[in-house]
This record gives structure tokens, C-alpha cells and sequence, in this order.
């Protein structure tokens, strides 16, 4: 039996306000310091975007600077409730099951936020730090999950293609975990919190780490909702992609390594957002990997900047150069 609080180095709320008038949602995000601005962004969206109620952002940080929470607290408001929840090293999980290179902390925090907050809320809404949301996100805290433990969207085709490949699960109902609506009762009757943190460590390998292991503790027990609340886009250097969205989208995730956040990324959609918030005048990483740096010098190139092409060329030729040390 695990203590759940035993996770948790401190807790603070930095921010608190409410109008008597509005109802509460309840929204979730678990980060460490990379992902701090991106998370900031997510929370900007969902602030200019989710109104007529109050805002209740829960952040499970681990390692996050104090610059960083100074720029949270910057996002207060009159409707805007925010609370830290300080992550500590107490999590222990087999490091072959962490393919993905995520932090022990960070691959366990969505198995923990329902057991923290379901003394809070009986609904919480979880998203990924590399989401951003385009339209309000009430609409989805109103669907009725009594009778279920979450409300989830689908993975993509390829992703449950290749899922069917490496367990017994209807691969056709494997979500992506990027936005949940959980129901916070209904998860700590059903022990999904212990179940999880045991499952992780039982020796298997999970290649999608912790979506994985909530797919297979959540089967039979979710309910499907609509892709507009977790439209999933991989986009290129460019961010063409992001003219195809449909115009009902209301939660849009940026998926693969490409992330709207680095500086070769041409992303109107999170400018938009970046410049609406405390992170506005933060200078943007560069890249994620050299590649995406020398994409970025042709696609210079192609817009005839040749001075900026040759420079960026040559910042890919020594990223290049250390990665083989």
C-alpha cells in the first residue's frame, strides 16, 4: 500500500481567486524545468480561450526554477486558482521499462494526480504540456464519466497498429494520454494509482512507458471521446500542418520530437500564445536535435537567406560533431 503524500516534498498555492458566480474546473499538469515554459504556454490557452468559469490549474513539477514560478505567478487573474505540487525522488521504477528517457518522477505523476486531488474534485482534467488549447475546454469537463474511470481519445491508426503487436488489448481503444478527464473517485475505488506504480515495476517493458500501463489497467473502463479534444499534428519546420486543422478543434497536441517551442519551428499557433504570456520574452531553444537544424538551414536557404542558411549549416555540423563524442 503506498502513501500517496509520501511523493510530494510540498505543496503551494501561489495563486487564488474565484468569482462566487462561476463554476470550477479542475486542470492538471505534470512537468520538470524543460517543459516548464511549454506547460506555461498550455496554461495561457487554456485561460484566454476557457471563460465564464473559474481555473483551477494543479502543477506537479519536478525541479522546476524559481524564474519559472515567478513567471506562474504572473498568470494569476481573478478567476485563477494555482497550486504547486513538489514533486520528490521517492518514486522507484525498473529503468528498462524507461525507453522512453523520461525521468522517474515525470513518467509517474499521472498515475498519482487522481489519488492527490480526489479529496479536490471529483473531475479533473489532464493535459500534456505539449498541448494547446483553441477553443473553451468546458464542453469537455460537461461529459458524464460516473460510470467510468475516464473520459479519453483515441491514439492514432499507426499507434494502435503497432500496439496490437505488443499486447493483448483491443488496440482499436488505445488512447493517447496526452488529455484525460478523469474521474477522481472512480480511480482511487478501482486502486489504479498502486495498480500502476506495481505494474511499471513488474520487469515488462513498456515502450510507451505510462500510457501503456493505463491503457491496460483502464480497458472496459473509459469512455470515448471525440478527437477534437486531443487532435494530434506532427509538424515540420515550416508548421504547414497546422493550416489543416479543423476549425472545431479544441485541444491540439504536438506530438513526436517536432515541438512548436524550438526556435527552427515555424509555429503561428504557439507565438500566438507564447506572446500572451510571462514566457514572451524568454529566447527559444534552438532545436531538439541536429537534424531539425539542418531542415531549418535549407528551408532558409529555399527563402533565399543565404547569410542565416550557411550560419545555421554550420551549428548542425558541430551538433553534429559532439553528439559523436
Amino acid at each position: 500500500m503506498y502513501n500517496i503524500q509520501s511523493f510530494i516534498a510540498s505543496t503551494e498555492t501561489i495563486a487564488k481567486a474565484s468569482n462566487p458566480n462561476f463554476s470550477t474546473l479542475h486542470i492538471a499538469l505534470g512537468f520538470d524545468d524543460n517543459y516548464a515554459m511549454p506547460a506555461g504556454i498550455t496554461i495561457t490557452s487554456v485561460i484566454n480561450n476557457t471563460l465564464d468559469v473559474n481555473l483551477h490549474f494543479h502543477l506537479f513539477i519536478d525541479q522546476v526554477s524559481e524564474s519559472n514560478i515567478k513567471k506562474f505567478k504572473q498568470l494569476a487573474g481573478d478567476r485563477i486558482t494555482i497550486t504547486i505540487y513538489r514533486i520528490n525522488n521517492n518514486f522507484v521504477i525498473n529503468p528498462k521499462t524507461l525507453v522512453l528517457h523520461i525521468s522517474n518522477a515525470s513518467t509517474c505523476i499521472r498515475f498519482i494526480i487522481p489519488e492527490l486531488l480526489n479529496s479536490v474534485t471529483d473531475k479533473v482534467i489532464y493535459l500534456d504540456s505539449d498541448t494547446i488549447c483553441l477553443k473553451s475546454l468546458v464542453p469537455l469537463a460537461n461529459y458524464n464519466i460516473d460510470d467510468y474511470i475516464a473520459g479519453v481519445i483515441s491514439d492514432s491508426k499507426d499507434m494502435q497498429e503497432a500496439i496490437s503487436k505488443m499486447y493483448s488489448l483491443d488496440s482499436s481503444k488505445y488512447f493517447n494520454a496526452g488529455v484525460l478527464l478523469i474521474n477522481t473517485k472512480n480511480w482511487c475505488e478501482a486502486g489504479i494509482t498502486e495498480k500502476a506504480l506495481n505494474l511499471i515495476n513488474d520487469g515488462n517493458v513498456y515502450k510507451f512507458a505510462d500510457q501503456d500501463v493505463l491503457n491496460i489497467l483502464l480497458e472496459k473502463k473509459t469512455l470515448l471521446l471525440p478527437i477534437k479534444f486531443n487532435t494530434k499534428i506532427k509538424i515540420s519546420i515550416d508548421a504547414h500542418q497546422e493550416k489543416n486543422i479543423k476549425p472545431y478543434t479544441v485541444v491540439l497536441h504536438y506530438i513526436s520530437q517536432n515541438k512548436p517551442w524550438y526556435k527552427v519551428y515555424q509555429s503561428e499557433i504557439f507565438q500566438h500564445y507564447l506572446q500572451q504570456s510571462p514566457w514572451k520574452d524568454v529566447e527559444l531553444p534552438l532545436s531538439g536535435n541536429s537534424s531539425s537544424v539542418r531542415n531549418y538551414a535549407k528551408y532558409l536557404m529555399n527563402l533565399g537567406k543565404y547569410t542565416s542558411a550557411f550560419y545555421y549549416y554550420i551549428i548542425y555540423l558541430i551538433y553534429k560533431f559532439y553528439n559523436k563524442k
